[in-house]
């Protein structure tokens, strides 16, 4: 037990270090849960003598009241006139025969968002000096939905016009999940007395096209949505426990908030649904025979099937693990960072980006350059990698494999690009 709290500061020390905070959905995720498992472990190191750390929890959440949403929006004047950026960005030099996308910047330096193109400041849509931390954002149709710890904001990218709601309390941390075309599911983490380690959960869904959020359910314990199901009935939840390995997928009705289903997993650090909701993927450590090392392989769950035995994808360069999972949009490839060592390990050289093919689950190199760690983010055509505890972005082209680099301000948040 002692060996994984090790592991768990490590991995803690180099996930809140990095100056991006909040700036992909799972960051804060990650960061929370090691934190409140660091917590529960260092207490049982004292409190007990020779027991181990057990499994995720897996009791049926209990059902609370939502947390309500202030009925008038407040309404922002837009700003499009362009400022000097914090730090001058260097200028990417596209491919003969590419053109990059431009990038949609939160500068939570000087609190702005921004889009650059080619690495240069182009166009400032608004200022966001109003709702307090920076959480979360995510390009969604024509708009900007940023998460707040004091609501959503919705800036439209047309016009810059820009839309604040507000929670009824404070959100410690959280992460927005696409749902949609034009819709996205805020997850908030709120204070609860009530709940287990004294966090509980708020889900909502949010509607660029009409501005209207709905509170969904409000869990009392600690749960990552990851998948919401086309009929908006199902949320797929994953809950964490003690320790930084998780057991159960629950299958949460929206209504009511009881649950459906539980299903048996098995993972660590990283788990992720496909967009069609028919594949869940999680990392995790096998040992090829008795008495080997344990290697990091990926674990393919279908969840259209009845059985919880998941198909075990091998990596290749062995000893190795993957990190960062983004699934496609059509769910036909998961791309992720190959790292050599341990999972838990804190490796100082890369294997470069690889993809796995959804249908054949065959693994193949997407590029041999690509730092330790960065937060990945696909369209389909352009593959982001935001460089952890760098202000730098890499995009690549992945029918071309041209790629480039772009510098941005200190503590930037790439939440799009169009």
């Amino acid at each position: 037990m002692l060996v994984r709290n090790v592991a768990v500061i490590v991995a803690l020390l180099v996930l809140w270090l990095s100056p991006n905070t909040g700036s992909i959905a799972r960051r804060c995720h990650i960061v929370n849960v090691l934190f409140q498992r660091l917590f529960i472990g260092v207490g049982l190191i004292f409190l007990t003598s020779g027991c181990t750390v057990g499994q995720a929890d897996t009791a049926t959440p209990a059902a609370s009241t939502p947390p309500a949403v202030t009925v008038s929006p407040t309404v922002e004047q837009a700003n499009t006139a362009t400022p000097a950026a914090s730090t001058p960005p260097a200028v990417a030099t596209p491919p003969a025969g590419v053109s990059f996308p431009a990038l949609i910047v939160i500068d939570t330096d000087q609190r702005t968002l921004m889009e650059y193109r080619n690495g240069q400041a182009q166009q400032r849509f608004a200022d966001l000096t109003e709702g307090g931390t920076i959480l979360d954002g995510m390009v969604v149709a024509d708009a900007v939905v940023i998460l707040q710890e004091g609501g959503l904001r919705r800036i439209r990218l047309t016009d810059g016009d820009s839309r604040f709601q507000s929670f009824n309390q404070t959100v410690r941390s959280g992460a927005l999940i696409r749902a949609g075309d034009d819709a996205v599911i805020y997850e908030a983490k709120v204070d609860d007395p009530q709940a287990e380690f004294g966090v509980g959960t708020a889900i909502g869904l949010y509607r660029t096209t009409d501005d209207s959020m709905k509170a969904l359910l409000t869990l009392a314990r600690n749960v990552g949505v990851l998948h919401m199901t086309a009929d908006q009935q199902r949320l797929f939840l994953l809950p964490f426990g003690q320790d930084p390995s998780f057991g159960t997928l629950l299958i949460v009705n929206i209504g009511d908030g009881q649950v459906l289903e539980e299903r048996a997993i098995e993972g660590e650090l990283f788990a992720t649904i496909s967009p069609d909701g028919r594949r869940l993927v999680t990392t995790s450590r096998r040992a090829a025979s008795a008495g080997a090392p344990e290697e990091g392989v990926l674990l393919d769950y279908d969840l259209t099937a009845p059985s919880a035995t998941p198909q075990v994808i091998s990596l290749p360069k062995a000893p190795g693990h993957a990190w960062r999972l983004t699934w496609s949009p059509d769910s036909r490839a998961l791309y992720f960072l190959l790292r050599p060592g341990d999972l838990y390990d804190e490796p100082a050289t890369s294997f470069g980006v690889w993809r796995l093919d959804a249908a054949s689950r065959v693994v193949e190199q997407v590029t041999d350059s690509a730092p330790v760690d960065a937060f990945l983010r696909t369209d389909g055509q352009w593959l982001m990698l935001q460089h952890s505890g760098e202000r730098r972005v890499t995009m690549i082209n992945l029918a071309t494999r041209a790629s480039t680099d772009v510098d941005l301000p200190t503590q930037a948040i790439v939440v799009g690009w169009r």
